[in-house]
């Protein structure tokens, strides 16, 4: 999985919260692939000869965007990494018979993940950080509609993560009832903090919001083909958070 810093973070904190996602899927098969490469004599368990592989593997990653420490910085010498690594084999190593299986690594793994995830920088966007002020969230929108900044490569891999859950048949565009469904999911962090009204508020019923939300639609729908592709719902939600950002004192 080779990606940025935000890409990286993304995934992360999409994997964790939804295992529904694409981004889970992937952080699944990424560790399914460390376990089978870990595993060499090929008899679908992980001895503790093969655990160490196993975690340096896996940490590769975090540690390239500087979310974990490497062995030197975190083991005075080999025997300290060892020993630390036979502590970690045997709370894997549940049934105690000498082997981790698959589902053992996945446990402890996602368990580990989680932990890594909730140290991250916050979560100003998907609305269910708890650590997150309204302030904090005003002060992060207003930097990420500067197209030049961090804060809007966090913006975009948010929309873009949107999108993806959104494109329920992985075609790489999006019909008006997913679209319907997208806005909903990308105004949980505004509704929060009271920067958006609740659709209920909008509107009198189902029928009536999707109505109004077609004709968005069908504004970015150029050609008339009855979808529409990334790039025009990023620049239709820029635009959008653009202008509420206008508006804030």
């Amino acid at each position: 999985m080779d990606k940025t810093r935000e890409e990286f973070v993304m995934m992360c904190r999409t994997a964790i919260i939804d295992k529904r996602s694409l981004s889970y899927t992937e952080l699944y098969q990424f560790l399914v692939h460390c376990f089978v490469r870990a595993d060499k004599n090929f008899d679908g368990t992980v001895d503790l000869n093969e655990i160490d592989g196993l975690i340096d593997e896996a940490a590769a990653m975090p540690r390239r965007y500087g979310f974990a420490p490497s062995n030197d910085e975190m083991y005075a010498d080999d025997k300290a990494r060892i020993a630390a690594r036979k502590k970690m084999f045997i709370e894997m190593d549940i049934e105690k018979d000498g082997g981790v299986t698959l589902d053992n690594w996945i446990g402890f793994a996602l368990k580990h993940i989680t932990l890594k995830v909730n140290r991250f920088p916050k979560d100003f966007l998907s609305g269910s950080a708890e650590n997150v002020t309204k302030q904090e969230f005003i002060d992060f929108i207003k930097k990420a509609v500067k197209k030049d900044t961090p804060e809007y490569r966090e913006l975009y891999q948010y929309l873009l993560m949107v999108f993806l859950k959104g494109d329920e048949n992985m075609d790489g565009q999006i019909d008006s009832e997913e679209f319907d469904k997208m806005v909903e999911y990308a105004a949980v962090a505004p509704r929060r903090f009271g920067l958006a009204p609740k659709s209920s508020e909008m509107f009198k019923n189902d029928k009536e919001r999707f109505e109004h939300r077609k004709k968005y639609f069908d504004d970015m729908d150029v050609n008339g083909n009855g979808a529409i592709s990334f790039n025009e719902w990023l620049d239709f939600a820029y635009k959008h958070i653009f202008l509420k950002v206008s508006q804030l004192p």
